[in-house]
């Protein structure tokens, strides 16, 4: 908890506004209605999108490169080191016990972990409300999110995102509809 409340402030500074899950002052309810707003500018095109195992398959790499990146203390990179790569123990029914490489993924139920899924995706959240064209609107809660965009644009949206998910080692989950 006191990484948390020290990494935090460092990180909210740079989340895009259409972040909302697990952020301090903000909620579902402000999701909705940055939702409604988009819908009422004609951005009626909706790709409805969550990440398949999200939690489970954040590159670790990736990750701990992206906190470096405004966090340079070594020390403090090598303690998020260590809690992504804990091991992972299983109990099967009958009681064996088994140790595992964890190789990716955020520790479950870690204090720190959806901090650090929302630096992984907070690229993504930039991109898309900042840098593409005919301004389209990703609006995300964790790893859930819509993108609203103008009719016509929703093919094309979806074909960069499954490219941009590919290359940071993420995919969507196909049985979600509207995904």
């Amino acid at each position: 908890m006191a990484a948390y409340l020290v990494l935090m402030p460092i990180f909210e500074a740079d989340f895009h506004p259409h972040s909302f899950g697990f952020r301090p002052k903000r909620n579902a309810h402000q999701a909705m209605h940055t939702i409604v707003e988009a819908l009422r500018s004609g951005r009626t095109e909706v790709l409805d999108a969550d990440l398949s195992k999200y939690f489970d398959t954040i590159p670790h790499r990736q990750l701990l490169r992206a906190a470096a990146r405004r966090i340079s203390d070594g020390s403090v990179l090598r303690l998020l080191k260590a809690w992504l790569r804990a091991p992972v123990v299983e109990e099967d029914k009958d009681g064996t016990r088994r140790v595992l490489p964890n190789r990716a993924g955020t520790p479950q139920g870690g204090v720190i972990s959806p901090l650090l899924a929302n630096l992984y995706l907070n690229p993504l959240d930039w991109a898309v409300n900042e840098r593409c064209t005919d301004k389209p609107v990703l609006v995300r809660y964790a790893d859930d999110f819509v993108i609203l965009s103008v009719p016509g644009q929703g093919k094309a949206l979806r074909e960069r995102l499954h490219r941009w998910l590919k290359a940071k080692g993420l995919s969507l989950n196909e049985t979600k509809p509207g995904s």
